[in-house]
């Protein structure tokens, strides 16, 4: 490598900005990021994330409107593939398509692992970027600077400061560092306290960029054809709206506010005319694709052409690989993440306190509680995992105080994205025609295919509108203790929160794939209100049938999951 001492900058905008040179106008539909988008997109499968929009309007436009009177920077996580570079991209291809400076955009990818090598161990992160900032920056022309997966790098947080403190990062200059892992989330946010600027700050400092969600899916897949994008739009659009509804399931809504807004009225409207093509959408392709953008597209272009099929690069490539090589950034052991993996048999399943399924790694080999912790916090870093404490003794949700305390004697561990959980249990068995062998587990083990469904409804209810405003993810799960020491679970996931009229919500959800049995789910229901002060169990189910009764609501995962 060359310099800014070595690096040659010129080089390396010109390789990772190609809409800086003016023949190249049709840069977009030859992008690695962006080309297979660009493509479903024109055939009516792709429509942007809604985080675009809003990503959109609160930095790039506010920079554009007020030029030198603003700056900042923001930082964007999320997990690797999920499209955080497309995304990107696609917003820098939409602005010169409209008529923005093409000189206004720059984007480094640093992810290389021969450029990561180099500005790690000579400390020049801090250089490359203020000779970049010197040489393309224009009098009165904003500049948005993308570093792309700059969080790899030991410091960058304190290089951004520096570069802030030091005027280099000053009016006109925003700058977007993107990270797939939270690690250090916390340090790079007091490292930067008071550095984000207006920008960063109208957004939040941070922001947290997830796996398409299942709305999110519906929305691109069957869009307008049917009306329905727009009357999403018009009847669960607004942030209150989706809010009340679940409310309303879970009992702190009553008749008269359902008759207000309709959301009984909205519910059965989907269901009556949407709900085949939603099941069909659900199970044939988000229980294999998830929400990665790319997958999604395969699946649904080799359904068209009658052999539904997503390449195994997607799960290998995509996902396992860049899961055990990435920890060694920061300096944990592939080798570990590779055995820790191979423990789960399930997409969602309870594990100790102790976390000794995952220390006992074979032979004579354990890791300490520390390193354990380490690992754990790596993987649930990435956003594709999450770790559920438990809530074991009804003294813990205290109604007066309006606090829930769980416990971390036990959790319950959730792989948040189904082809995450294709992507590591074939992997770590050295499987591959992953795609056909998912389906084939799925037909001949209902018990995976029965935690896919519960740990895919438990990674949407964290996008929860409420629980993303105020930054909190109170999600949890009960255990009945009482006869059994090591507990049954009483209720699959709950979450909690103060609303806007200060009332202390809990949404309880149980998740039944299969059979219903409603002598049960009316036993259930009455322990949970007596003991717990739940008002109403919400049954989330894999049928066509939604049914409101006094302490418990039967409703079908196609509608659930268009409410987060």
């Amino acid at each position: 490598m060359e310099n800014s001492s070595q690096i040659n900058i010129q080089e390396l905008i010109n390789q990772n900005n190609p809409w800086r040179n003016t023949q190249n106008k049709d840069w977009a539909v030859k992008d690695g990021s962006l080309s297979e988008l660009k493509k479903a997109e024109s055939e009516g499968l792709f429509s942007p994330p809604k985080f675009s929009y809003y990503l959109r309007k609160e930095f790039f436009n506010k920079l554009f409107i007020e030029r030198d009177e603003t700056s900042g920077v923001l930082i964007i996580r999320g997990p690797r593939r999920i499209g955080k570079t497309s995304t990107l991209k696609y917003i820098i291809d939409e602005m010169i398509s409209e008529g923005y400076s093409p000189d206004s955009f720059l984007y480094l990818s640093l992810d290389l692992d021969e450029f990561f090598v180099e500005i790690n161990k000579k400390r020049r992160l801090r250089e490359l970027l203020t000779q970049i900032i010197s040489n393309y920056k224009k009098p009165n022309v904003p500049l948005i600077l993308i570093l792309d997966e700059v969080t790899f790098y030991k410091g960058w947080a304190r290089v951004l400061k520096n570069l802030v403190d030091g005027g280099v990062v000053s009016g006109g200059i925003g700058i977007i560092a993107t990270g797939s892992y939270s690690l250090d989330l916390g340090s790079a946010k007091r490292e930067l306290s008071g550095r984000f600027g207006k920008l960063g700050e109208s957004c939040g400092a941070d922001l947290l960029f997830s796996p398409r969600r299942f709305i999110e899916v519906a929305e691109s897949v069957l869009g307008d054809s049917s009306n329905f994008r727009s009357f999403l739009s018009k009847k669960l659009g607004a942030f209150p709206k989706r809010t009340g509804i679940i409310e309303f399931l879970a009992g702190f809504q009553g008749e008269s506010e359902d008759l207000s807004f309709g959301y009984t009225q909205s519910i059965n409207y989907l269901l009556e005319k949407y709900y085949e093509d939603l099941h069909q959408l659900l199970f044939d392709n988000y229980f294999y694709a998830g929400g990665y953008p790319r997958k999604i597209y395969q699946t649904i272009l080799s359904t068209k052409e009658g052999n539904i099929n997503v390449p195994d690069a997607r799960y290998v490539e995509d996902i396992y690989n860049l899961l055990v090589s990435d920890a060694q950034k920061f300096n944990l052991k592939p080798k570990i993440v590779e055995q820790i993996l191979a423990k789960i048999q399930k997409p969602s399943f309870r594990v100790g306190g102790d976390l000794k399924l995952f220390r006992n790694l074979g032979g004579n080999f354990h890791l300490t509680m520390d390193e354990c912790n380490k690992y754990i916090e790596y993987l649930t870093s990435s956003g594709l995992f999450s770790l559920l404490p438990c809530v074991d003794n009804p003294s813990q949700i205290d109604h007066k105080t309006k606090f829930v305390n769980p416990k971390n004697s036990r959790y319950k561990f959730v792989v948040n994205d189904p082809a995450v959980f294709f992507s590591i249990y074939f992997c770590s068995r050295g499987i591959r025609n992953i795609f056909q062998r998912a389906n084939k587990l799925l037909q001949e083990d209902s018990s995976v295919a029965e935690f896919l469904f519960e740990s895919l409804i438990i990674s949407h209810l964290h996008h929860h509108s409420v629980l993303k405003s105020q930054r909190t993810d109170n999600i949890s799960f009960i255990l009945d203790s009482k006869d059994d020491k090591e507990g049954h679970e009483l209720l699959d996931v709950f979450l909690w929160y103060l609303n806007f009229k200060e009332e202390f919500v809990l949404v309880p959800v149980e998740v039944k794939f299969g059979n219903v049995d409603i002598s049960q789910i009316k036993e259930r229901a009455k322990i949970l209100k007596e003991d717990y002060g739940f008002k109403r169990l919400i049954v989330v189910t894999n049928k066509k049938e939604f049914e409101i009764q006094e302490d418990y609501v039967l409703i079908p995962a196609e509608i659930f999951l268009l409410f987060f």
